[in-house]
């Protein structure tokens, strides 16, 4: 029950500058803010203070880390100038179990585990992206019917990971796949492994 206790949550949107009040579409309820427009984040629930940590470099060069990480803030930061230059596999490599979000000018990483033990879902919103660390925040907002296909496809094969995909119980909202990071820029989103693949291929032998 930890994701429906506490979770991080974040909004890409496409302004250029901080939005007004009256204009903000996602205001969680008891949430830390732990920074601003105009591509906010938040801590939702029991985090132990040690357990939510923002390093930074500028006022738009920071990294917030959620959970147990055995880095210290130095390592930290080495790990955030890395990504900012597109090495996003130093998000992931320190010890502990963690989700780390890379905010670098407007574009915001956020890094998923190699298991998937630590999902990152996210969802259309208001011309641009939220994300979350749980599906249900993120279906509420959207006010989510249930997906039956996802469920039954989950029921048919419960071993069986690929057969549900990036999907989730709730429509229109996905999960982002293990091994990669949810990439946002102004509201758009990619999706990009951080992890060198190998072909499983073997090559015949001459004849």
């Amino acid at each position: 029950m930890e994701a429906a206790m506490r979770w991080l949550v974040g909004w890409s949107s496409t302004a250029s500058g901080p939005v007004p009040p009256e204009g903000r579409a996602i205001q969680p309820v008891g949430a830390q803010l732990l920074w601003s427009d105009p591509d906010p984040l938040w801590a939702v629930g029991d985090w132990r203070p040690d357990e939510v940590r923002v390093v930074q470099a500028d006022p738009f060069t920071r990294l917030a880390v959620f959970g147990c990480c055995g880095a210290t803030d130095e390592e930290l930061r080495v790990g955030l100038f890395a990504a900012r230059g597109g090495a996003l596999r130093h998000l992931t490599a320190w010890p502990g179990s963690y989700t780390a979000v890379a905010q670098v000018g407007r574009r915001i990483t956020i890094a998923g585990d190699l298991a998937g033990a630590r999902p990152v879902f996210h969802t259309d919103w208001d011309g641009g992206t939220a994300y979350a660390t749980a599906a249900l925040p993120l279906a509420d907002l959207i006010e989510a019917q249930l997906d039956v296909s996802h469920l039954g496809a989950l029921l048919a094969c419960p071993d069986s990971p690929e057969a549900v995909g990036d999907g989730t119980p709730y429509m229109g909202v996905r999960r982002v796949p293990p091994g990669h990071a949810l990439v946002l820029r102004d509201g758009a989103r990619d999706i990009t492994g951080y992890e060198p693949t190998a072909s499983l291929a073997v090559a015949a032998p001459p004849l």
